[in-house]
């Protein structure tokens, strides 16, 4: 008996920590429906920041998110055998789905197996900058599994045909390193880039099942919630009949909101816990409450005041109550119909989340609409019922994170505006998506582009939505249209952003046709952003070539993206590398190792590079600052001497004469200023380095016109 009470707190400690696990896991898998969903407006700041991050990982997929995502997977037919095939070393699986169908799910899922059954290390692959793959793009390590997603075919940017004859020595390359890949592609292009592919790496999927997909996301996230009661109610089992995946999830949404809802009305005698009612709720929410909100909005004596409260209600979820009413009468005075909030004369809060149906939560202050679905369908009844007032309405929507709230005792705190703002912004995001128009995003990047908070805010969620396996493939047409807007800035600044992110290390091809387009901007804050893309993109070594050739074409004399090409070469100019034994060493100053086929700059295409930057006014600082490293670099490295003189007097060689002269004066300008003579304690070494560079360009220049001295003196002495 002495052993009892220890016993007894043993087992304590392990029900605590049982039920600590299964919180967390809880909490994971509500964090991953939101991230499928793309909506993230009943997520705390915290919660939201960890859900982009994880979206935007690209070096490893995290342990954590991959039990996850095993917790909710629901296998279809030829699951296992499909496994099998995978943790055979060297395999190469291609799947074939359109995106939606829950390829990308899948795939993570096989993913998370092998990492959790073998140990491997396992991770998203980028296709790179170039249209064939490139074989040196293979990671070096060992028992790793890879997701490489084929770009899909657009403007400029296609998958080469004979990737699928590629696979043959990817197989090779993997299989002595016990690794693995996963290849996802559309039917389409895989009919067209599968030619002499190996047999059998198209593996025999069924369809994933609508219920047993709702049953696991159900069970994992709620399970006290009775989810086969849900399931085996006919009404709920027709409506997943025949869906995708993404549409699956948001049922499961809606049946995890109603079961939520206490409200004593839903109960009857016939329906004494309310049950029936919930169901029904679902359904009228795959309709989009759309007969209800009919019925409210046609009420007698409805008045404005009360449909924009509900509008605002609906779109500001979670936000404070007392910020929705006074979002409210900004609305109004933005439909011209001004509404003050001072004393008593307009309905107060309480009436008017009374009159919306909803529930007021007096601790903290917000109010909850309890029907599934309910919010944003109200946000699709407005669009569809009120045609004209669109373009008002998405002013105010952009505009509400930004403004403060008046008439209050407090304003938004940054929290709740960055909240607010991912709430907008996921709303825009869905709405842009599911009707294949930019309009609201096009609203609120041009809004949020003078806040900083928001501006990132706006660049953190369309880089979401770019690697969203749903809404990818739109949001990259939009970034090719915003890379080429003229008449909006903010929306050419935001491609290009977004190019300096995830997007361009995952999409290097079209990332740098976005660059492209956007380095004929001649705005300032379009350059500076282009300077962070280019650092970005050279990042991958098997996107530099791509990279610095598209650099040295913007830097021809006639070039329309001339001033962007300086600015670009001077961010790789300066860019000192870390590579041991070149540390501090400009990027394009570093020798490739000579095993790998690394790409090197030629010294004609650097020689190009320089004139350009020499003769910009714009880049007098970013010529200074490349020059100092340049020659800090033949200081420190001799070996390199010859390299950077080469290159610099080539800058002014392959110019026209009177162009050579200007150049000439500028780069003799930066030498002085870089080591200046006389000059007190110089370095002796930096001065010599000095007066050889300075000999060779005199040298350079009396041999430019040595054609031209035996007339000059002929002339001379026959004048004699």
């Amino acid at each position: 008996m002495p052993t009892e009470p220890f016993e007894s707190g043993e087992t304590a400690r392990e029900d605590s920590a049982i039920s600590e696990a299964r919180r967390v896991l809880r909490a994971a898998v509500s964090e991953l429906r939101q991230e499928a969903l793309f909506n993230f407006g009943e997520m705390t700041a915290v919660k939201l920041t960890a859900v982009l991050g994880q979206l935007l990982e690209h070096s490893e997929l995290p342990h954590r998110y991959l039990k996850t995502v095993r917790a909710v997977f629901a296998e279809p037919d030829g699951y296992p055998e499909t496994y099998a095939a995978l943790e055979e070393p060297g395999a190469v699986l291609v799947l074939l789905r359109k995106p939606g169908a829950g390829r990308a799910f899948t795939a993570h899922a096989l993913l998370a197996d092998l990492h959790l059954r073998t140990g491997a290390t396992v991770g998203p692959l980028s296709f790179g900058g170039t249209a064939r793959f490139p074989l040196r793009r293979l990671p070096h390590e060992e028992n790793a599994g890879y997701l490489l997603e084929l770009p899909a075919d657009e403007e400029n940017f296609t998958v080469s045909d004979d990737f699928g004859a590629m696979l043959h020595e990817i197989h090779h390359i993997l299989e002595k390193r016990n690794s693995r890949l996963i290849v996802l592609a559309a039917p389409k292009q895989w009919q067209r880039v599968s030619a002499q592919a190996p047999p059998n790496i198209v593996p025999v999927l069924g369809r994933p099942d609508p219920l047993k997909i709702a049953g696991a996301w159900l069970r994992a996230e709620a399970p006290d919630l009775d989810s086969r009661r849900w399931l085996d109610d006919e009404r709920i089992s027709g409506l997943l009949a025949r869906q995708r995946p993404s549409d699956v999830l948001q049922i499961v949404a809606l049946i995890l909101k109603a079961d939520e809802a206490k409200h004593p009305a839903l109960r009857s005698d016939a329906d004494p816990d309310g049950f029936n009612a919930k169901v029904l709720d679902v359904l009228k929410a795959r309709t989009a409450w759309r007969e209800d909100l009919l019925e409210w909005h046609r009420k007698p004596g409805r008045t404005s005041f009360e449909r924009n409260f509900l509008l605002v209600a609906a779109l500001f979820r979670n936000a404070s109550v007392g910020h929705v009413y006074a979002q409210t009468a900004e609305l109004c005075s933005r439909f011209k119909t001004p509404v003050s909030l001072r004393g008593q004369e307009a309905p107060g809060v309480v009436e008017l989340v009374d009159e919306i149906g909803a529930e007021l939560d007096l601790g903290a202050d917000t109010l909850d609409f309890g029907r599934p679905g309910w919010d944003d369908a109200v946000l699709g009844y407005f669009w569809v019922d009120r045609p004209t007032a669109r373009m008002t309405f998405l002013s105010w929507m952009a505009d509400a994170p930004r403004t403060r709230a008046k008439g209050l005792l407090e304003s938004f705190t940054r929290d709740e505006r960055l909240l607010l703002a991912n709430r907008v912004g996921a709303f825009a995001v869905r709405w842009a998506t599911r009707h294949r128009k930019s309009d609201p995003l096009d609203q609120i990047i041009t809004a949020w582009s003078k806040d900083p908070d928001l501006w990132r805010a706006a660049t953190d969620l369309i880089s979401a939505a770019a690697l969203h396996p749903t809404f990818g493939r739109l949001i990259h047409e939009f970034l090719l249209r915003w890379s080429k807007s003229k008449d909006n800035p903010a929306l050419c600044r935001l491609a290009v952003d977004v190019c300096a992110g995830e997007f361009g290390r995952r999409h290097t091809g079209k990332a740098l046709i976005r660059l492209g387009h956007a380095a004929e901007s001649e705005t300032p804050a379009v350059q500076e952003s282009l300077r962070a893309a280019v650092r970005t993109i050279w990042s991958d070594p098997t996107a530099r070539e791509s990279l610095f050739t598209s650099i040295i074409q913007w830097c021809a004399p006639e070039s329309p993206r001339l001033r962007s090409g300086c600015r670009a070469f001077a961010a790789l100019a300066t860019l000192t590398s870390s590579r041991s034994g070149t540390a501090n060493n400009s990027v394009l100053l570093v020798p490739g190792d000579g095993e790998n086929g690394e790409f090197v700059p030629k010294p004609g295409d650097l020689s190009a590079g320089w004139s350009a930057l020499l003769s910009s006014e714009e880049e007098k600082a970013g010529t200074a600052d490349a020059f100092n490293l340049w020659m800090d670099t033949a200081h420190q490295r001799p070996d390199l001497q010859p390299l950077i003189f080469g290159v610099l007097r080539g800058a002014l060689s392959a110019a026209a004469p009177g162009q050579a002269r200007r150049l000439r004066h500028q780069l003799r300008d930066v030498l002085y200023e870089w080591q200046p003579v006389p000059a007190t304690d110089a370095d002796p070494a930096r001065v010599q380095l000095r007066h050889e560079l300075a000999d060779l360009l005199d040298h350079d220049r009396s041999r430019a016109v040595a054609p031209y001295r035996p007339r000059t003196t002929s002339a001379a002495l026959e004048d004699a």
